[in-house]
């Protein structure tokens, strides 16, 4: 028997992670993956989203040997490796799983028959549909792709003019509409097993998802899972997953909204981990990589994490979005010894447009704390060093 990985990025070290498996491993990649030389094949393809080369190297594979599991990572292959599995007869998640997961308003139609607390929403077949949902629900809005990530191409409509320039540059195919939530975002991560053990890890974004947009900071922080709030967290993330078709083992990262009210609205959930360096967050906090977890867990291979509960230390990731207009100063040392990583990817004197996802950035780094309390202050601190250190001018 052998595996089959989907690998799209190089955090993703399937070679390593599953050496223990004595399993023959298989790739299908478009990049340069950590330790090649340790796969059975390694099947390069121009582009893992065009023309079916996926699809067509994963038959090809799966006609030559037995496999026991196909193992994807990103949430763009979720659907992928659930064909993939039903056409070669392979366990794990199944395709109507995957849909459930990763098409929104599908996802908050199961949602909603529940009884779980959603936004009102709608799917858009045309501008008609937007205008009747604005008329019976009003304004403000969220308009995104039913099955964006990232944040990606998420527009905030405040008015019907909003609404016609998004309009006058989108046909709106392939999106959907929902009623703006005031209220603090929250998500919630982890790896369920079909025996009902659990890893999760609760955290707070530092500002909304779409404030990069506006050229804030964008970011979020380790919360202590111990207290009464982060087991709301959690309850109505389990209730979430209990509601939408199974599958296991599954990696979850759910968006949750707590409002001025006290009530949790579940923005949404997907069937993977973390993206962008939450997973650097969890495992710097929980001393547990939750890539590598999910990952083995798919191939069959059983960590005990039972007495991980805490985290052993409370850290923040922190992006500075790029903005419109040039980039005109950007620090290369950062004068505080608590930011454990930064990257710099702006570029002095370049020409940017504002950002499409909140991992268009000119920095980021990691943030470590003793405490909650004490990151949070720190989190300010390194707020208004950036507000001051990081300068544009119009171009």
């Amino acid at each position: 028997m052998a595996l089959l990985c989907l690998g799209r990025s190089i955090k993703i070290d399937f070679a390593s992670w599953l050496q223990e498996s004595g399993r023959d491993l298989y790739l299908i990649t478009s990049n340069v993956m950590p330790h090649q030389d340790r796969y059975r094949m390694v099947r390069k393809i121009d582009d893992m989203d065009a023309h079916g080369q996926a699809e067509l190297a994963a038959v090809e594979i799966g006609r030559s040997v037995a496999l026991q599991a196909v193992l994807p990572h990103s949430e763009y292959d979720l659907i992928r490796a659930a064909r993939i599995r039903r056409h070669l007869g392979i366990p794990g998640q199944s395709v109507e799983s995957a849909m459930a997961y990763r098409d929104k308003v599908t996802m908050k139609e199961y949602l909603r028959r529940a009884g779980i607390a959603v936004a009102n929403f709608a799917r858009i077949t045309s501008p008609l549909d937007a205008i009747h949902f604005v008329e019976e629900h009003g304004f403000p809005v969220i308009i995104k792709p039913v099955d964006a990530c990232g944040s990606k191409n998420v527009s905030l409509i405040a008015d019907y003019a909003a609404l016609a320039e998004f309009f006058r540059t989108s046909t709106g195919r392939d999106c959907m509409i929902e009623s703006f939530v005031d209220g603090r975002m929250y998500h919630v991560n982890g790896v369920l097993k079909e025996d009902g053990s659990v890893f999760f890890v609760p955290c707070a974004y530092i500002t909304t998802c779409i404030d990069f947009q506006s050229g804030g900071i964008f970011g979020d922080r380790a919360i202590d899972p111990r207290t009464p709030f982060s087991k709301r967290l959690f309850e109505c993330t389990k209730k979430a997953i209990a509601a939408l078709p199974p599958a296991f083992p599954l990696a979850f990262h759910a968006e949750i909204f707590h409002t001025k009210d006290d009530e949790l609205v579940l923005c949404e959930i997907a069937a993977r981990t973390p993206g962008s360096i939450t997973g650097e967050l969890i495992g710097y906090s929980y001393d547990i990589d939750i890539h590598r977890l999910w990952i083995r867990s798919l191939a069959g291979l059983s960590d005990d994490f039972s007495a991980i509960r805490t985290p052993r230390r409370y850290l923040a990731s922190i992006r500075i979005p790029v903005r419109e207009g040039r980039l005109k100063k950007l620090p290369t040392i950062i004068p505080f010894p608590w930011v454990s990583t930064y990257c710099l990817t702006g570029v002095v004197g370049k020409d940017y447009r504002r950002a499409t996802s909140y991992t268009d950035d000119v920095l980021s780094g990691l943030l470590v704390g003793s405490s909650e309390e004490q990151l949070k202050y720190r989190i300010d601190e390194f707020a208004a060093w950036a507000h001051d250190a990081i300068r544009w001018e119009a171009a």
